[in-house]
């Protein structure tokens, strides 16, 4: 590739003030690795031009309107080895060090919640013009100004924004950019207040009801090593007494209550065969790429970089991953 585009919710993550109970290891590894992991893209290809993806992407056996995703899929997947394993860099201290950041950015990315919803967003707003309890006006403040102005703003409203303010200005604060939030295991492992360990059920399981709130009393690792505090992929919450499969439960904003979910949940959470077969109808079935490629590359993190609890460091690791990962990604294909 010649150029990479880094989008606005890349540039979101960039945006410390937008963070909540998220340790600083993952506040500044974050966009770190978004933005190592766009210009991954660059570097990650050798011998392969900017026409290759054009030629390439025509030999995918998928609609012609698939075939630029599908590259991108498989392109992401090469990208996030190269630069969670520093492959390019040459200098030993700065891969090393280089290795850590990337991998805790990737955790961080895949599994901090995020609250983007217009709902999520009007609710935040509203609760910090009503000043409540808890809630911190972390917006932008200009030298000299007031929190919630911009530099450049219009002549006689520094509260609006012109062409001229800094674009990410527009985007730091409670009801004007996304807000983050650690996974609900850390939550739960660090004892954070209920309103931070609660999910939404997304069908009904056993006693528990559809769209009905609960809170989250314990959590289970694929390996089943329980409370972890590491960001990492969870098999299970302990609610009103019964384990049930966290994909079942969709997280819930510690602020606002509205949808709050990891980018891990959203490909992973469960979705009907009806909803399923319609979202593959409108964006394709690259999407199944993308689901399959966050557990292929937990399986490839457990192995060589990141230990699953006394696990080694070693292929056979991964694999068991996998093996404990195969009945929900069975699921997950199918709707179930």
């Amino acid at each position: 590739m010649a150029q990479i585009e880094v989008g606005k919710d890349q540039m979101m993550l960039c945006l410390k003030n937008n963070y909540h109970n998220v340790p600083d290891i993952y506040t500044t590894s974050a966009p770190f690795f978004v933005l190592g992991h766009e210009f991954g893209h660059i570097v990650a290809h050798p011998g392969k031009d900017t026409k290759y993806w054009t030629t390439g992407s025509k030999e995918l056996p998928v609609e012609g309107f698939q075939q630029f995703k599908w590259m991108n899929a498989i392109s992401d997947i090469l990208v996030n080895w190269t630069v969670m394993t520093a492959t390019t860099v040459i200098d030993a201290a700065a891969k090393e060090s280089m290795k850590k950041q990337m991998v805790d950015g990737w955790k961080a990315s895949s599994l901090i919640r995020r609250c983007n919803t217009i709902e999520g967003y009007n609710a935040h707003r509203l609760r910090l013009k009503e000043k409540a309890s808890g809630f911190t006006d972390n917006r932008y403040q200009p030298k000299g100004g007031l929190s919630g102005q911009y530099d450049n703003a219009e002549v006689g409203n520094k509260y609006k924004p012109t062409a001229d303010t800094p674009f990410y200005q527009k985007h730091m604060g409670h009801g004007r950019g996304e807000q983050y939030y650690p996974p609900i295991s850390y939550a739960v492992a660090e004892k954070l207040p209920e309103d931070w360990r609660k999910i939404k059920m997304l069908k009904d399981v056993g006693g528990l009801k559809k769209d009905r709130k609960y809170k989250v009393e314990r959590t289970r690792t694929f390996d089943s090593r329980e409370n972890t505090s590491e960001f990492e992929p969870i098999s299970e919450f302990l609610i009103d007494g019964t384990w049930v499969s966290a994909r079942y439960c969709e997280g819930v904003c510690p602020q606002c209550g509205n949808v709050c979910e990891s980018l891990w949940g959203r490909w992973w959470g469960y979705v009907s065969p009806d909803e399923r077969e319609a979202e593959i109808a409108q964006r394709g079935t690259w999407v199944y790429l993308l689901i399959q490629m966050y557990a292929y590359q937990w399986a490839m993190v457990y192995s060589s970089i990141f230990k699953m609890g006394s696990n080694p460091l070693i292929r056979a690791t991964g694999e068991k991953f996998l093996d404990l990962i195969a009945s929900d990604m069975d699921k997950v294909m199918r709707g179930n």
